[in-house]
């Protein structure tokens, strides 16, 4: 069984199925898809299958995106010790081609915003990225309408190494056609590498 890690004010686990209604419910939260809201979708099937592919990468790989709760004794307005939080870390995806990368992502509830958890959470994945698999370069892709990730990301020790528009699908998702694609990655990434990056969209 992995253990659970924890950061400075958070315990981090691996998703099990007894976590997934909590999960689902902040995925569902219509705030926190309002740089894309086009993208949300309303099927707990989907938010299912994704915390799926999250367990089969901790077994696969060991280490791919925890359930975030906050943790004992720590003290914050509206939050509970123990409550979950979102989740957040990195999964590990491994194209034909320019082979396998680490992808950060993050998601949380409302009620935690502005605490600087997702920069915590980041923070410790990408430290720990480096150590499972330090070959495979650590990748997040922020849409321009979401500053506060864009934040996240330049604090967790990534840097920006591609902008540009995003597919007609995206800036439908959008619904602004101003919108622009942020590719940011802890190193210099391969040609091969960025070139299949900006061909998803």
């Amino acid at each position: 069984m992995i253990p659970a890690h924890q950061s400075s004010r958070l315990t981090l686990g691996v998703p099990v199925v007894h976590d997934d209604e909590a999960v689902i419910a902040i995925a569902q939260d219509p705030r926190t898809w309002t740089h894309a809201p086009g993208a949300r979708s309303d099927d707990p099937q989907a938010s299912s299958e994704l915390l799926a592919m999250f367990r089969e990468g901790w077994t696969a790989h060991g280490l791919s995106h925890w359930v975030v709760r906050l943790g004992a004794g720590q003290v914050c307005p509206g939050l509970d010790p123990g409550m979950i939080l979102g989740t957040g870390g990195v999964h590990m995806f491994e194209p034909v081609g320019p082979g396998p990368f680490w992808n950060l992502g993050y998601r949380f509830t409302p009620a935690s915003w502005g605490q600087g958890f997702a920069t915590e959470v980041a923070s410790l994945a990408l430290a720990l990225a480096k150590e499972t698999d330090p070959d495979a370069p650590v990748i997040a892709r922020v849409l321009s309408t979401n500053p506060a990730s864009i934040r996240v990301a330049l604090k967790s020790g990534l840097r920006l190494v591609w902008q540009g528009a995003p597919s007609q699908e995206t800036i439908a998702a959008v619904g602004l056609d101003s919108v622009q694609r942020n590719i940011f990655a802890d190193r210099e990434l391969s040609p091969n590498m960025l070139a299949w990056l900006v061909s998803r969209g």
